[in-house]
Formats: C-alpha cells, structure tokens, sequence
C-alpha cells in the first residue's frame, strides 16, 4: 500500500495506459494527422521496460508501445513519458533523445541481424503547475547561428500539455478520460470541475473485474487531494449512480485499516530488535503516519489511535531521541 500511496502519478499513468486500448484511444487524439491517419491502433501493443534515469523516477514515468505503420510492412515505436514536475524543463529534449538511444539499443540488443532502426515518436505528456514554455525541437537548445549545421541533430517531441486545458475538452476512453482528469486536479488546475467529471465518468465503471479501477481511482483521490476533496468526490458518485459512491469512502476506510496494520507489525518486527519499548513506540509512530498518508484527518486518527497532533510529535521526537541514543552507543 506505502508504493500506492508515495507514487500516485506513476501508479494510475501505469495502471491505465499500460492498457494499450486505453492507451491508443487518448494517443489517437494527440499525435499528428500523419500518424493519426496510419498508424494500425489495432496493433498497438505495450513494449516492457523502461528507460528514464534512475534519479529521475520520482518526477518521470514512461511507457514504450509497438504499432504497425501505413500498408502494414513497417513498425514503429510510440514512446510516452509522463511529466510530472511542478515546472517545465529546458533539457528534457536531451534526455528524451536519450531515452530514444537506449530503446534502439535495446532493439539491437534484441535482433543483431538487425539492418535498420524504427522510428520512435517521442510523446511528452505533461502535468504541472505552470505550462510548457520551451520548444520542441532538439536543435533549438544550440545557439540560433548553427542550428541549420549538418553536425546538429533535428529531433522534435510531440507534447501534450494540459496546464491551460478545460476538463470537459480532455479525450480518450472513460478511463483515460478519469485518470487525466484525476491528474489535472492533483497539480491544482481547475481542481473542482476536473474532479466532479472524474466522478461522473467513474460513475459508469464497474467494480472488480481484471482491473478494479474504482480501488486505482481511490488510491490516486485519497492519496492526492484533502479531506474536504476527497467526500465532495464521493457525494457526486452517490449522485450519479446510488450506491456507487460508497466505493470510494469503502476504500478509504480499507486504507486506514491497512495502515493501521502496517504500523502495528512494523512495531513488533522492530520490538524484537530493538526492544519492547522502542517497538512499541515506532509502532505507534507508523501507524498514525499511516493514516496521514491516506488523508485522514486529526479527528479521525483521534479516535482510532487515541493519539492528537501534539501527542504525535511528541512521541516522534521521543522514538528518534531514543534511536539517536541506540546508534551513538551501537
């Protein structure tokens, strides 16, 4: 549940377009007429791996996905990378460009006998606080008197950028539809119209099934958004579609009772090293972080825990001086 919850982005950007028709639906809407009009979207399929740098897995996601061509005869490769930092950046042309060399690496890597490279269409898609306000063009990072030279590459990112995008323009299949949407309102942007056409569009799924979406969209709402946010977002399932809103709410006390758990048997792992006290009071400290990871609010962590805000640093303040202490006479 910790990786659900730390990692909302990468875990819903996966979840949903890791499903090539989801994928191809909101893909279709972005790219060139070119590729629109000949790419086999029926074809598309989900390529494993990835390819962003280590130290950048926090801010970057990406998925890879292979797709036939006009008659058929060529392949290309679509490569869609998630940016998710609060401000554009200048360089990522050139890390894109070399996200592009380790795929065809890889490709090599795969078939030696290989005689030519397939085209990689590099697909920013951006979410951010502030919208993207650098070119496209690789050959634009040099200075304006040599970008026409032999020696400079041409290499340009298709970008889809929603910071100044309207929720009720945003396209795709229902679930990329709520998961762009879900985005949108994580970073700020019009957060109360993008999270009540979320909701309306969450209130024709389905719970269970291969994927329980309504569990990834509740994940993501509660992981991402306040208390007030996360009740308004259940109110307007309950509105359209009785009954259904009762996942969400459903899920979030699901949550609390994990973290709940996770604390208590974090306590006692660490009670068997560390002693019955520091395990005791570690314990206590994880399971109210627990909770504050979910959203819960004070009152609630109150009255599960017995536990108020000041009581909380107070005990976090006493478990590290005790730690401190163990490590210093370690």
């Amino acid at each position: 549940m910790a990786d659900e919850i730390d990692h909302p982005h990468d875990r819903l950007f996966r979840a949903v377009f890791s499903d090539a028709s989801q994928a191809a639906s909101m893909l279709q809407a972005v790219v060139p007429p070119e590729l629109r009009e000949n790419v086999d979207w029926n074809s598309l399929r989900l390529v494993e791996g990835t390819f962003v740098d280590d130290a950048l897995r926090e801010s970057e996601s990406d998925l890879l996905f292979d797709a036939g061509y006009g008659t058929g005869k060529h392949r290309l490769r679509l490569y869609l990378l998630l940016e998710h930092q609060s401000t554009p950046d200048v360089w990522m042309r050139f890390r894109l460009l070399k996200y592009c060399c380790r795929i065809w690496d890889a490709d090599l890597s795969d078939d030696r006998s290989r005689a030519e490279l397939r085209p990689v269409v590099p697909i920013v898609f951006y979410q951010g606080t502030r919208g993207w306000s650098h070119s496209t063009e690789f050959a634009d990072l040099f200075p304006p008197t040599i970008r026409g030279w032999p020696w400079v590459p041409r290499f340009e990112h298709v970008l889809l950028d929603q910071t100044g995008m309207d929720p009720g323009d945003v396209e795709g299949a229902v679930m990329g539809r709520i998961a762009q949407l879900l985005m949108m309102a994580a970073f700020g942007r019009q957060a109360e119209a993008a999270l009540e056409t979320a909701a309306r569009l969450a209130a024709s799924l389905v719970p269970g099934g291969t994927m329980d979406y309504i569990r990834i969209i509740s994940l993501y709402v509660l992981a991402t958004q306040d208390r007030a946010a996360v009740q308004a977002f259940d109110g307007t399932l309950r509105l359209h579609r009785r009954g259904q809103g009762e996942e969400v709410m459903s899920y979030a006390h699901e949550l609390l009772e994990e973290g709940r758990a996770e604390g208590r048997a974090e306590g006692r792992a660490r009670g068997r090293d560390e002693g019955r006290e520091e395990g005791f009071q570690r314990g206590k400290v994880e399971t109210v972080e627990g909770l504050l990871r979910v959203g819960a609010d004070w009152d609630l962590i109150r009255s599960a825990t017995g536990i108020d805000e000041s009581e909380f640093r107070a005990l976090k303040e006493r478990w590290a001086a005790s730690a401190q202490v163990r490590d210093e006479t370690a």
